[in-house]
């Protein structure tokens, strides 16, 4: 598994990519309930990660050197109040899953960016709340979870070993 950022010529990726995580998502939310004229949920996503900077950090997920999927960090700028750090977005294409690949992506990133994270999943994925769960008890600090806004579970933890609590 690498990690590789996210470029200009990977616009027409970045959207599939995010079409074909919408499609999953809709099993879970009334968020993406139909197609625009051209088959997407909402195209336009290449435009919000591209260009870099502006506290977002995006990622081709691969697998021997071909697209499994996305990840998207952000800085303390869209993150919830005392947080450093957001996991914005995490998929993996369905004949990825099951190698670990989306814990190796996240861990790698988390060692990158060491402090508080955050992150929100919709309260109905439960596959996804699962994988978050175990994920960030691994961490081996505290961990808040409460009701986020529009149907979501917010998560808050630190990856710093001396972290006693999250206020």
């Amino acid at each position: 598994m690498t990690l590789r950022p996210i470029e200009e010529r990977d616009r027409a990726l970045i959207e599939n990519l995010f079409n074909l995580y919408r499609n999953d998502l809709s099993a879970y939310c009334d968020d993406f309930t139909s197609l625009d004229a051209s088959g997407y949920f909402d195209y336009g996503i290449a435009s919000e990660l591209l260009p870099f900077g502006g506290g977002v950090e995006s990622f081709i997920i691969e697998e021997n050197s071909r697209p499994a999927g996305i990840a998207v960090v952000t800085d303390a700028r869209y993150a919830l109040d005392g947080c450093q750090w957001r996991f914005q977005e995490l998929y993996l294409i369905r004949p990825a899953r099951g190698r670990a690949l989306a814990r190796n992506a996240a861990r790698a990133l988390l060692a990158a960016h060491p402090g508080r994270w955050c992150l929100s999943v919709y309260r109905k994925n439960l596959p996804a709340r699962r994988f978050w769960d175990a994920l960030v008890r691994s961490c081996g600090t505290p961990v808040y979870t409460a009701p986020g806004e529009d149907g979501m579970v917010d998560t808050v933890f630190d990856t710093r070993a001396d972290i006693a609590e999250i206020p």
